[in-house]
């Protein structure tokens, strides 16, 4: 993909940030829990097995549906793992891209990725023809370098990732050190800075594109979306 991800938390967000011309959309729902996974009647009227059908009509661009099911940590429950496993299963029969998600372990006061976990989840995900996105768990562990690593081992396509808004250096090295996995910058991205990861090399971006009421700013994604298309300004 090139362009613009955007992160949405409606159908009709989901709709519009379409049809402003974004690239690819990440389905979640409550923003104020840092995104959990959407209603199933959401993901139904927004499948793009629906694409087809004027009335019912589905998303004709890419997505991929957060698997988490409440706000707080990463750290999981047997059952809550097994939510998991079995969400990105319903998500697989929609016809979405893929699937973001992310488990984390917590060992002398450090949070780790939950290896076992996400490479199952990977794994699962891989089998139904979905690709596997580590969403911002990422940005909890302290060393990226070798996170990044992991992610790969496990099986994860993408990782999104804030360190390009608290260290910008840090995202560069994770650039650089990443193998076949790809990075997503995120957090913070808006139009007045989204040329700089450009110009840095990154062919895509996320972001939610929210304005100062906390609603979809669309002018602000048109913005980006140009920029990202190589139209300056």
């Amino acid at each position: 993909m090139k362009g613009v991800e955007v992160c949405v938390f409606s159908v009709d967000d989901a709709y519009a940030a379409e049809a402003a011309g974004c690239a690819r959309l990440e389905l979640c729902t409550d923003y104020s829990l840092g995104g959990i996974t959407p209603p199933m009647e959401d993901l139904q009227r927004l499948s793009p097995a629906n694409s087809a059908d004027d009335v019912r009509r589905g998303l004709r661009v890419s997505a991929v549906v957060m698997v988490r099911q409440r706000g707080g940590d990463f750290l999981y429950s047997k059952r809550e793992k097994k939510w998991m496993l079995n969400t990105i299963k319903s998500v697989a029969k929609l016809g979405f891209q893929g699937v973001v998600f992310g488990a984390l372990l917590k060992k002398n006061g450090q949070w780790q990725l939950d290896r076992e976990f996400c490479m199952q989840a990977c794994e699962q995900a891989h089998s139904l023809g979905l690709e596997a996105v580590l969403h911002r768990a990422f940005d909890e562990i302290s060393t990226p370098m070798n996170a990044i690593s992991e992610a790969e081992e496990c099986g994860f396509d993408r990782v999104l990732t804030g360190w390009g808004d608290t260290r910008l250096e840090t995202l560069k090295m994770l650039k650089w050190h990443a193998g076949s996995i790809d990075i997503l910058p995120g957090g913070g991205i808006r139009s007045n800075n989204v040329q700089h990861y450009r110009d840095l090399g990154f062919l895509e971006v996320h972001t939610s594109a929210r304005g100062a009421g906390g609603t979809l700013d669309i002018d602000q994604l048109k913005q980006m979306v140009e920029v990202m298309k190589g139209v300056p300004l």
